[in-house]
């Protein structure tokens, strides 16, 4: 009942990028819905990023725990990597959760290993299946172009069918129309479960993770929650729905930004 999807994007040396993107839309049923319901998290501190699909309660809750634990360093990577250690740390959060409330979730999580040059960028998916009561962890191959590791929740099908035109279109390949597919599967409404501003995560070959603001439509989001109206905006790195870099407080193009295109319509 999302649409979440990760993806890397490479530059001419190497993978230079992760990110994790979602919509912000929650639904009870066919007709209640709340299209500020936050999705993609952010360490502060370290370069780890986690988004969900599914069931929304036990993720939306447990997630923060698991970023306050790696910020602080209680959570590390184990013997088995960081895959078998975030999994743990949900399994012992979900010890006790009521089985009659247990629904189906992935959880995506992006990390960097390394700094810079020697960055070496990593998505793992922790699954709970609930009817089995099974825990299970993937990791996706990581692609050498720009392009989707894993696309996932209800809105899936419309995601990949947006991806599969702007791949073929003069900026295929490339993280703006990665972007740009994403952003134009939800605007579509083709998925009635998926909805609200696009929210995004990402991850470069130095620094922490970082929340991304996104300007839509003219309007300012964070975290898929539009802003008051009065906040320092310089604090945060803003893209549009051409993923292009931009400013927050004017809502322009940044001058020295580059100007991408639209995809050409049929």
């Amino acid at each position: 009942m999302t649409s979440i999807a990760a993806w890397v994007g490479v530059d001419s040396r190497a993978i230079s990028s992760l990110y994790i993107v979602s919509d912000s839309r929650i639904s009870w049923g066919e007709t209640d819905r709340w299209d500020q319901g936050r999705k993609v998290f952010a360490c502060s501190n370290e370069p780890h990023l986690f988004g969900y699909y599914g069931d929304v309660l036990f993720p939306a809750l447990a997630i923060p725990n698991i970023v306050d634990r790696i910020d602080r360093g209680l959570l590390r990577e184990g013997p088995g990597g960081w895959g078998n250690s975030v999994q743990e740390a949900l399994r012992r959060l979900a010890s006790d959760y009521p089985m009659g409330r247990r629904s189906n979730f992935g959880v995506l999580h992006g990390y960097r290993c390394g700094v810079g040059m020697d960055s070496v960028f990593r998505l793992e998916i922790v699954s709970y299946n609930a009817p089995s009561r099974k825990w299970s962890t993937t990791t996706p191959v990581v692609p050498a172009v720009s392009s989707f590791l894993h696309i996932a929740g209800s809105g899936h099908a419309s995601v990949r069918d947006a991806d599969a035109l702007w791949s073929q279109s003069p900026d295929g390949s490339t993280s703006r129309a990665v972007y740009s597919a994403f952003h134009e599967s939800v605007a579509s409404g083709k998925d009635s479960k998926s909805g609200g501003a696009p929210q995004l995560g990402g991850i470069y070959r130095v620094g922490p993770a970082r929340l991304i603001g996104i300007i839509q439509d003219g309007v300012r989001y964070f975290a898929g929650a539009p802003l008051i109206g009065h906040e320092d905006t310089s604090v945060v790195e803003w893209r549009n729905e051409l993923f292009e870099r931009m400013d927050g407080a004017k809502k322009k193009r940044l001058p020295a930004a580059q100007r991408h295109r639209s995809r050409p319509m049929e």
